[in-house]
């Protein structure tokens, strides 16, 4: 359920577009595939889109685990990998991921902020505390690992993790554990109905909710709505703002909902999960007009030319805000080697009834970060028997 949202946001963008005229006089054309987030569908979708209609200009799989099945298919069908706050967290290397973009963020940098908080928190010290990872397990759910383990060897802190089986509606086992260990925190690595149910769980068994952080996958309407003060508290990270004052859902209302146009109901419109559907179709659409500015202006682009496009994104404030995104993102500017962007975020935290966002914005430790990134990228060459870009590839 939370991906539809996700994917009504995007949709909805897409007819913002269209409706004043497409990218340059040219309208998009699009399809969206219903994968139950089963790898074995998405990869069936990709496969059938790939060159449907003359090709997509991009693929965002929505999901992690399809992220990592198609990322070896892409170099060979010149498709570029679209995955927003999510995906393959090395591949934030462009010299080594040509084809994948996870922009504005990924596991790794969303651990890391999460840890910075608690940081905040702590005066600087997480020397001697316990921390419990519940996570999907699945890709997505175990892909912050190697930061937290670096992390916690860093700052002195212990790790625990402790896997919930998909969907997640059964967990009690798994806070019966969180129960007698009593860890100072717990970051919850969810998805959909695991989510609340953690949260039900909480507060069950007697966990403090402000003692727990979720990542952004946490952090919508859908995961606390249904326990309500019970999840008074709770924080989760912010990857984008939301709320209907956004200039960009005004818009949508009026050019698109109001006509009676809109994709799903009126009243997600501006939700959380809705608003990061819109700003990734914001990035795919900037990227086509990136490109069209080198290949020709008013022309369809192939998958190729929008991959360079996505790989010069620069979208300062000014940009930002006469589009509308104002208070929805900060800038992200990409290049051959840094195919993320940026990585900024925010907390927000729970009060029973709304999330209030906080004010600080968070950014991963590139002293942590980088040699990571590097080090996963050096093994997928290895792995793979590949060659890191040369500067002439990056111009092309």
């Amino acid at each position: 359920p939370l991906g539809i949202p996700w994917a009504d946001g995007k949709q909805d963008y897409l007819k913002l577009v269209n409706a004043r005229g497409g990218i340059n006089g040219v309208k998009i054309t699009y399809e969206e595939c219903e994968t139950a987030y089963d790898t074995g569908k998405g990869v069936e979708c990709y496969e059938r889109l790939k060159n449907k209609d003359g090709g997509s200009s991009s693929f965002d799989p929505q999901s992690t685990g399809i992220t990592f099945a198609v990322t070896d298919k892409a170099p060979g069908d010149k498709m570029p990998i679209v995955t927003m706050g999510y995906g393959l967290s090395q591949s934030a290397d462009g010299s080594v991921f040509e084809w994948n973009f996870p922009l504005l963020g990924n596991y790794w940098t969303a651990a890391d902020s999460i840890v910075q908080e608690m940081l905040k928190k702590e005066k600087g010290s997480l020397k001697g505390k316990k921390l419990a990872l519940v996570y999907h397990d699945s890709p997505y759910g175990k892909e912050p690992s190697p930061l937290l383990q670096k992390r916690a060897a860093k700052e002195g802190f212990e790790l625990q993790l402790l896997p919930v089986t998909a969907p997640g509606v059964e967990q009690k086992a798994t806070w019966l554990q969180v129960r007698q260990s009593r860890p100072d925190y717990v970051l919850l690595w969810g998805w959909g109905v695991m989510n609340s149910t953690a949260l039900k769980e909480a507060q069950a068994t007697g966990y403090p909710r402000d003692k727990m952080y979720g990542v952004w996958w946490a952090g919508a309407e859908p995961d606390v709505r249904d326990v309500g003060a019970g999840a008074k508290g709770y924080h989760a990270l912010a990857l984008n703002g939301s709320g209907k004052d956004q200039k960009v859902i005004q818009e949508i209302m009026k050019h698109v909902h109001d006509k009676g146009q809109g994709t799903g109901p009126k009243d997600e419109v501006g939700s959380v999960l809705y608003t990061r559907g819109v700003m990734i179709q914001m990035l795919g659409v900037e990227a086509v007009r990136r490109a069209q500015e080198r290949f020709g202006k008013g022309k369809v682009m192939t998958g190729e030319q929008v991959r360079w496009g996505f790989e010069n994104l620069n979208l300062d404030q000014k940009k930002i805000d006469a589009m509308g995104f104002g208070n929805v993102m900060r800038p992200v500017s990409t290049s051959c080697a840094d195919h993320m962007g940026s990585s900024w975020a925010r907390m927000q935290t729970w009060d029973g009834a709304k999330w209030n966002i906080g004010a600080d914005w968070y950014q991963a430790d590139e002293q942590i970060l980088k040699p990571m990134v590097k080090a996963g990228a050096d093994k997928y060459l290895a792995d793979k028997k590949m060659k890191r870009r040369d500067p002439a590839d990056c111009q092309s």
